[in-house]
C-alpha cells in the first residue's frame, strides 16, 4: 500500500478523498434521551428528599422547643414544690411525665441535697448517677429549679436531652416515602418517553441516514420518504427533509463549479508562485547589495549604486531608473544616478540634470509613493510632463525630511506595463535601501574630508602652513630608511631667521608672525619639488628634507633661498643689513659612507646635529650665510 501511495496509485481513503468509516459503537438516541430524563427524575427526587429532610428536621426541633417551653411553664413549678417538700416519688413521676414527649429522650435532675433523679424513653435499665458523686452532666437544655415563692434558693438543676433516635426514624420514614414515589414517577416518565421517541424519531432518522449515505456526485439518489404517520402540520423533521432535497439538487451544481474553480485556482497558484519566485529573487538581490555596502571603499559607492539600479531594473520589467535629490524646498530635483533601459527612449533623465517639475508633483513630509501603469491614469499636468519625457508608465517613491531635503527614486518606461513593484512596500524597500546607501556614502565622504582636514591640521603648522615638528619627526625616519634601501643621498638644510628676537622686540609679535609667514612662503617656493619637505621645527627655525640631493645640490638650493629672502627686502632695523636675512646649515647622509650597524634613528640624529653645527658656524661667521 505504501508503494501504491508513492507511485500515485493510492486508494481514495489514503488520498483523503473518502472519509474513514466511524468505528464507534452505535447507541440509540431514544435510549440516551430516556436515560437523561431518568437521571433528571432521580435528581428531582433527591432534591425533594433533601427538602423534606430539612422540613422534618426543623419541625422536630420546633416541637422540641415547644416541649421545653411547656416543661418550663408546667413541670418546673411542680418539681420545685416536690423538692421543697422532699417527695422523691413525685419528682420521679414528674420526670416520667416530661419524657413522654417524643422529642425528649432523657430528663435528669440533681437536687441541691445531692439526690439524683433520671427518666428516659425508652426507660433505662438502671440509673447512672454522676461519676464520683460530682456534678451532673449538661444536657441539650438546662434549667435551674428555684425554691417556692419567697424562698430565694436554688433547689436543683434539670437537664433535658433531645431525642435524636426519634428524629432519625422520622427522617428515614419520610425518605422511604419520597424514594418510593420518585422511583415510580421515574419509571413511568422514562417508559413513556422511550416509547414516544422510538415511534416519532428513531425510524425517521434511520430513513434520513440511508438517504444521506446514498448521496454522491454524479449519482441521483432515490426520493426521500419518511416512514411515519401522516400529519396535518410540519415539524423539524420536515425541515430536515427539505434541506436534504435541496442538498441533492445542489450537489451536481457544486461539482461542476468545483471543477471550474479548481482550474482557476491552479492557474492562480501558478501565477502566484512565479510572482513569489520573482519577488524572492528581488529581495535576495536587495539583501546582497545591502550587505556588500558594509565593506565598500568610498570611491566604490557610485559604481555600486549604478549596479544596484541595473539589478532593480531587471526585476521591474527592465524599466529606466533615476535617483534625484532636492537640497532644499523650492530647488529643482537633480538626477544623481540614472539607469536607462536598452529599449527606452526617455528624455530628461541624465545625471546632473533637473527633472520636469510636473513629473513628480507636490510632495508631503515623509514617504510618498505614486504609480501610473499607463499615461491615461495620470492627471492632465502630470500626463503632459510624462509625454514630454517620453514616459508611458511611472512609479516614484519619495522621502522628504523635516529639513526640506528630498530624495526620489523614479522608475519609468516608454511603454505601458505591469510593474513588478506589486505594492508600495516593495517600492519603498528599494528606495530606502538606495537612499541609505547614498546617505552612507555621503557620510563616508564627509568623514574622509574631516579625516583629511584633521590629519592636515595635525601635521601642519597653523601659522606658516609648513609641516610641523611632529610630522617632520615621522617623515625624517621614513626618508632615512628609504635612502638606506635605495643607496641615494639624503640632504638636510637647517634655516634660521637672523636677529629675529630683536625683530619681535622692535616691531611686535604680530609683525613678527607676518615676517615668518613671508619667509616660510619663500621656503615653500624654493623647495617645491616632489619629495622635498620643509618644516617649521621651532619659533624661527626651519628644517628641509631633500631626498636624492647630494651636498652640492643642497648648498645650491640653500644659497638660492638665502638670496630670495634678502630680495624680499623686509625692513629690520636690528640687523646690520637693515633687512631680514636667514642663515643656513647643510648636511648630507651618504649611505655608502655610513658605518654598518648604525640605526636609522642614530643616522638622522647625527645628520641633524651636523646641520645644526653648520648653522652655528654660519651665524658665528656673521649670519646671512650658508655653511656645511
Amino acid at each position: 500500500m505504501a508503494d501504491d501511495a508513492r507511485s500515485g496509485n493510492a486508494s481514495p481513503i489514503e488520498a483523503g478523498l473518502v472519509s474513514m468509516p466511524d468505528e464507534r459503537p452505535m447507541r440509540s438516541l431514544a435510549e440516551r434521551l430516556t436515560r437523561r430524563i431518568a437521571w433528571l427524575c432521580v435528581m428531582a427526587t433527591a432534591l425533594v428528599g433533601l427538602f423534606r429532610f430539612a422540613q422534618i428536621y426543623y419541625s422536630e426541633r420546633a416541637s422540641f422547643d415547644n416541649a421545653v417551653a411547656q416543661v418550663s411553664q408546667t413541670h418546673l413549678p411542680l418539681l420545685s414544690s416536690s423538692l421543697w417538700d422532699i417527695e422523691p416519688t413525685a419528682v420521679q413521676h414528674l420526670l416520667q411525665e416530661i419524657v413522654k414527649a417524643p422529642q425528649i429522650q432523657t430528663a435528669r435532675l440533681q437536687a441541691s441535697t445531692g439526690q439524683y433523679f433520671e427518666a428516659a424513653d425508652p426507660p433505662l435499665l438502671e440509673k447512672r448517677p454522676p461519676p464520683g458523686g460530682g456534678l451532673m452532666p449538661q444536657g441539650d437544655v438546662n434549667f435551674q429549679i428555684p425554691g417556692p415563692v419567697g424562698k430565694h434558693r436554688i433547689l436543683g438543676q434539670l437537664s433535658l436531652d433531645f431525642n435524636h433516635g426519634y428524629l432519625k426514624r422520622q427522617l428515614i420514614s419520610s425518605g422511604l416515602r419520597v424514594l418510593l414515589v420518585g422511583g415510580l414517577l421515574t419509571l413511568v416518565f422514562s417508559g413513556l418517553t422511550l416509547r414516544i421517541l422510538r415511534r416519532e424519531l428513531r425510524q425517521p432518522l434511520h430513513d434520513l441516514a440511508r438517504f444521506a449515505a446514498a448521496l454522491a456526485p454524479g449519482k441521483r439518489p432515490p426520493p426521500l420518504v419518511l416512514n411515519r404517520p401522516e400529519q396535518s402540520h410540519r415539524d423539524e423533521l420536515d425541515v430536515v427533509v427539505d434541506g436534504f432535497k435541496t442538498l441533492r439538487d445542489d450537489i451536481e451544481l457544486y461539482v461542476k463549479e468545483r471543477e471550474r474553480r479548481a482550474e482557476q485556482l491552479e492557474l492562480a497558484v501558478a501565477r502566484r508562485t512565479a510572482t513569489l519566485h520573482e519577488v524572492t529573487r528581488y529581495l535576495e538581490s536587495i539583501s546582497r547589495r545591502s550587505s556588500r555596502c558594509l565593506n565598500l571603499a568610498v570611491d566604490e559607492y557610485p559604481d555600486m549604486i549604478r549596479a544596484t539600479l541595473r539589478d532593480i531594473s531587471s526585476f521591474t520589467g527592465h524599466c529606466s531608473l533615476a535617483i534625484a535629490e532636492q537640497a532644499a524646498e523650492g530647488e529643482p530635483l537633480i538626477c544623481r544616478f540614472v539607469w536607462i533601459a536598452p529599449h527606452d527612449r526617455i528624455a530628461g533623465m541624465a545625471v546632473d540634470q533637473a527633472l520636469l517639475p510636473d513629473l513628480i508633483g507636490p510632495l508631503q513630509r515623509g514617504w510618498s509613493v505614486v504609480r501610473y501603469k499607463r499615461l491615461a491614469d495620470a492627471e492632465p499636468a502630470r500626463a503632459q510632463a510624462m509625454q514630454r519625457h517620453g514616459i508611458q508608465a511611472l512609479v516614484s517613491c519619495a522621502l522628504q525630511g523635516n529639513n526640506g531635503r528630498t530624495q526620489v527614486l523614479m522608475g519609468a518606461s516608454s511603454r505601458p506595463e505591469q510593474w513588478t513593484f506589486r505594492d508600495d512596500r516593495m517600492a519603498k524597500m528599494a528606495a530606502e535601501m538606495l537612499f541609505n546607501i547614498m546617505r552612507h556614502w555621503q557620510d563616508q565622504l564627509a568623514l574622509r574630508r574631516l579625516h583629511q582636514e584633521l590629519e592636515q591640521r595635525s601635521n601642519t603648522d597653523s601659522l606658516t602652513g609648513l609641516a610641523n615638528r611632529r610630522w617632520f619627526d615621522e617623515l625624517k625616519l621614513e626618508e632615512t630608511r628609504r635612502a638606506l634601501r635605495s643607496g641615494s643621498p639624503l640632504a638636510l638644510v637647517a634655516v634660521d631667521v637672523d636677529y629675529f628676537k630683536g625683530y619681535n622686540d622692535n616691531y611686535g609679535h604680530a609683525q613678527g608672525d607676518q615676517c615668518l609667514v613671508a619667509v616660510s612662503r619663500m621656503i615653500q617656493q624654493t623647495f617645491n619639488r616632489a619629495g622635498e619637505m620643509p618644516a617649521r621645527v621651532g619659533g624661527e627655525e626651519f628644517t628641509v628634507l631633500l631626498p636624492e640631493h647630494d651636498l652640492q645640490q643642497a648648498l645650491s638650493q640653500a644659497e638660492r633661498l638665502r638670496q630670495c629672502v634678502i630680495d624680499l627686502a623686509i625692513p629690520h632695523q636690528g640687523s646690520p643689513l637693515q633687512r631680514v636675512s636667514v642663515s643656513c646649515g647643510v648636511a648630507c647622509i651618504l649611505p655608502d659612507h655610513i658605518q654598518s650597524g648604525a640605526s636609522p634613528d642614530q643616522i638622522i640624529a647625527d645628520a641633524l646635529e651636523a646641520a645644526d653645527l653648520a648653522l652655528y658656524r654660519a651665524k658665528k661667521s656673521g649670519r646671512n650665510q650658508v655653511s656645511s
